[in-house]
């Protein structure tokens, strides 16, 4: 399907995302959408499940911006999947990652003045015990760096979870895992378990790195055991996507994912924090229609 021009569109704004960065970009983009021709309602939501709501009442096919982080993403994708509406991803966030592995501008205002580059594609919707989300679910030790990365007052940006890390380095004990995907099952002393569907999250973190958002399956990586220098490498290596190789860090698809570990820890997605362990994730194929660009890496 060719790009959408004009006709109504609906701007959802997260107020919270990024510290306020949704609020600040508000009126730029909002003018940007109405140059190109749209007859615009803004939204401030209230929360992420107003914003579902809102999606989910939406008139279909017509377009729905989203300016926030990406866990707003996943809740506006969520009633846009019942709706039908045309979900444009706007980076209001701090890490952004979604529509960063999208290939889309991070100035909102830049992708709203390239919308006749865009494409409308039908993209994958990952579930955690239900919840929603595009980019990566995660369990482990990741999971305990975005608590510190949420929880720190600094304004680092992108780099928020770079310090998470650095913090979570120092609390981390090995934990068994017990992953099964597709009824394959595993168990393994680690660090990590990711699930990506667009497959990038941490402020850039591309964990997985051959993950396409319209096949109809999950990636799963796994970190095993590693030692303090191991794992800061992978991570490393993790921001170019060449991390797969090592032979401590396992790779599979699938479209049913479970996720057990031998101590308490929560399940993050996109982000926010979700469920605690054991977990089950899913994937609706192709089941949320998004502007992106033609020539996108995330798409197969």
């Amino acid at each position: 399907m060719s790009a959408v021009s004009g006709g109504n569109a609906l701007l959802l704004v997260n107020p919270t995302s990024g510290r306020g960065r949704g609020l600040r970009l508000l009126t730029r983009t909002a003018q940007a959408l109405r140059d190109a021709g749209f007859s615009l309602d803004v939204s401030v939501t209230a929360s992420m499940a107003d914003a579902t709501e809102q999606a989910r009442a939406a008139v279909p096919d017509s377009l729905v911006a989203v300016l926030g982080g990406d866990g707003f993403l996943g809740a506006v994708a969520a009633g846009a999947r019942e709706s039908g509406a045309i979900v444009l991803p706007l980076a209001g966030g701090r890490g952004n990652d979604t529509v960063r592995r999208l290939g889309l501008a991070l100035d909102p205002v830049k992708a709203v003045q390239n919308l006749d580059r865009l494409v409308v594609r039908e993209l994958d919707l990952g579930l955690a015990n239900s919840h929603p989300y595009l980019g990566v679910a995660n369990a482990g030790f990741d999971g305990v760096a975005t608590e510190y990365g949420n929880n720190t007052r600094l304004n680092l940006g992108p780099f928020i979870y770079l310090y998470g890390g650095i913090r979570a380095f120092l609390d981390w004990r090995n934990v068994t895992f017990t992953v099964s995907v597709d009824g394959k099952e595993s168990s393994f002393p680690g660090w990590l378990v990711a699930v990506g569907n667009v497959g990038q999250y941490g402020g850039g973190l591309r964990i997985a790195p051959l993950a396409k958002a319209d096949d109809g399956q999950l990636d799963v990586v796994s970190l095993g055991r590693a030692t303090i220098l191991g794992v800061a490498a992978t991570f490393l290596r993790s921001y170019r996507g060449s991390h797969l190789g090592q032979r401590n860090v396992s790779f599979t698809r699938g479209s049913v994912v479970r996720i057990n570990a031998s101590k308490p820890l929560n399940l993050y997605a996109d982000g926010e924090m979700v469920a605690t362990l054991p977990t089950l994730l899913e994937v609706l194929p192709r089941a949320v229609k998004f502007l992106v660009p033609a020539d996108s890496q995330a798409l197969a």
